[in-house]
């Protein structure tokens, strides 16, 4: 464990992130250099969520400056030496950092293929603890296989993180059950959202997450229209699941009813045609978005998500009024989706 300290302490490797996050041009640091670690502690660098991700075979960990794509860092640690590019290399201790960008953004580490997994998650916890308390920042967001979870309670329970915002988890085969979402939704607590693009087991219930701000899930059959009311979010993906154009009549009308005050933005995939449209808001007045009266919308809608913001042009949508509240809705189809958009006050 000692060697490990000095592995995710030493300011060789944090030069290279001061140099990225551009706190200082140039600058020579000591490995053991106390009044440097505070200098870039209270230098008060706005970071995003501090980003891990815990896969099958290997471990990363990511840090981003607020409002700046560019100013990404990335620490690998894996158990298998793949054949790559290495510019350089940086040597402390027992352990070898591979710089394998020529901006020098990612670093990698390779541990020996006999490590246990709790001793690569323990290298993982102590390096994003050393982060987290270098910029100020105890937020995390973490991208999970099911496949890990079962393993993974060290780990998560050693985090010194005060919030999570956002988890994911992402598999090609792995299954996802029950259990395994309740266990990591009660260790992590995520705070803004949840994305399962991965396999579900059948039956899949944990309708907790329904009340969570942001929703992404791929294998959706499972979600009913009681869910869709029901729920919660601000913004939901939903694919591959079994609503039909009926359905999308019956939600805009329990819209226009009051329902789903939060809701900002939903978007049904698998629609591959252009919606009978007038089937759809049949007794609802509905028109299409004019320039000159763009003081009821705007003409592009901003989805904001954890590192970024995306603008989706809304000039083909029709608009339709809830007489309750004067609150604008507005739906279009493209590509194989129907989006339903909602222009809360932050969209003006």
């Amino acid at each position: 464990m000692e060697s490990f300290k000095l592995m995710c302490t030493p300011f060789l490797v944090f030069q290279k992130i001061i140099k990225l996050m551009e706190i200082i041009e140039v600058f020579e640091l000591s490995q053991t250099s106390k009044r440097m670690f505070g200098c870039i502690k209270y230098s008060r660098r706005r970071i995003q969520p501090i980003y891990v991700f815990k896969r099958e075979k290997g471990r990363t960990i990511r840090v981003v400056e607020k409002n700046d794509v560019n100013s990404e860092f990335a620490i690998h640690l894996t158990l298998e030496n793949m054949e790559i590019d290495v510019l350089r290399q940086l040597r402390v201790e027992d352990t070898i950092f591979d710089v394998c960008d020529k901006n020098e953004k990612c670093l990698s580490c390779y541990l020996p293929n006999e490590s246990k997994e709790e001793e690569v998650d323990s290298q993982l916890m102590h390096l994003f603890n050393y982060l987290s308390d270098l910029f100020n920042n105890k937020t995390v967001n973490v991208w999970l296989q099911p496949s890990q979870i079962a393993t993974s309670y060290f780990l998560f329970s050693n985090l010194k993180f005060e919030s999570c915002q956002f988890i994911k988890f992402i598999a090609k085969s792995d299954i996802l059950s029950n259990d395994d979402v309740s266990q990591i939704l009660e260790i992590l607590k995520p705070t803004i959202g949840i994305t399962l693009k991965c396999h579900i087991e059948e039956d899949f219930g944990p309708r907790n997450i329904l009340n969570l701000p942001r929703l992404y899930i791929v294998k959706a059959r499972w979600l009913t229209f009681d869910d869709l009311l029901n729920m919660k979010c601000e913004t939901a993906f939903f694919k591959y699941h079994s609503f039909t154009e009926e359905d999308v009549k019956k939600f805009i009308n329990h819209w226009m009813a009051g329902s789903n005050p939060k809701l900002m933005h939903l978007r049904l995939m698998g629609f591959k045609l252009e919606p009978n449209w007038e089937h759809i808001l049949e007794g609802i007045e509905y028109g299409v978005w004019d320039e000159k009266e763009k003081k009821k919308r705007p003409r592009n809608f901003k989805d904001h998500y954890i590192y970024r913001t995306e603008e989706i042009d809304c000039k083909n949508g029709l608009d339709f009024e809830k007489k309750s509240d004067g609150m604008i809705g507005t739906v279009m189809h493209q590509s194989d989706w129907i989006d339903f958009f909602v222009w809360h006050d932050t969209q003006l």
